[in-house]
């Protein structure tokens, strides 16, 4: 038996760790008939957001990074590290939003795969993200407001590249 399995209780974050991941996974087998009905037209203009919301991160990442030195060290390295798995992520989707515009990609199911792989690093990072917000409200940190902007704006690139996916 693992340390986490003891019997120490959960925390109020775990708990909200377990709800939000719930909840992830409700929305999107919600979205899954979307994909198959979607047309051409409503796929590419998903995927024309997703790009837009993947430049909204990158300005999201600079004012994260604006905070950074007015924190002390083992925060601000949570926080780099975080963020440093945002960009990997977003860099991923953007690569695989470039796949799903091509025609032989998308045919071939190249860009269901990339599509798929960039959900999950966009879900990996979003978790990452969601932990180190907290810590930062915890410490009375102003850098969780920016760290809240950045993760509304990853759940929403999350959405549609489930979205865009076909």
């Amino acid at each position: 038996m693992s340390a986490r399995t003891s019997d120490q209780p959960a925390t109020p974050r775990t708990r909200t760790s377990a709800r939000f991941a719930a909840a992830s996974l409700l929305a999107l087998s919600m979205m899954l008939p979307l994909c198959a009905t979607a047309s051409a037209a409503e796929v590419e203009q998903l995927i024309a957001d997703a790009q837009v919301q993947t430049e909204t991160i990158g300005d999201d990442l600079e004012r994260v990074g604006t905070h950074l030195p007015a924190l002390d060290a083992v925060l601000r390295n949570d926080v780099v590290d975080a963020t440093e798995s945002v960009q990997a992520a977003t860099d991923e989707a953007r690569t695989a939003l470039d796949h799903a515009k091509d025609a032989d990609h998308a045919a071939d199911g190249r860009a269901t795969i990339a599509l798929a792989d960039a959900q999950v690093a966009l879900d990996a990072a979003s978790a990452q993200l969601r932990y180190v917000t907290d810590l930062a409200h915890d410490a009375g940190e102003g850098v969780a407001v920016a760290l809240e902007r950045l993760q509304a704006h990853i759940d929403e690139l999350r959405g549609e590249t489930t979205r865009a996916s076909v």
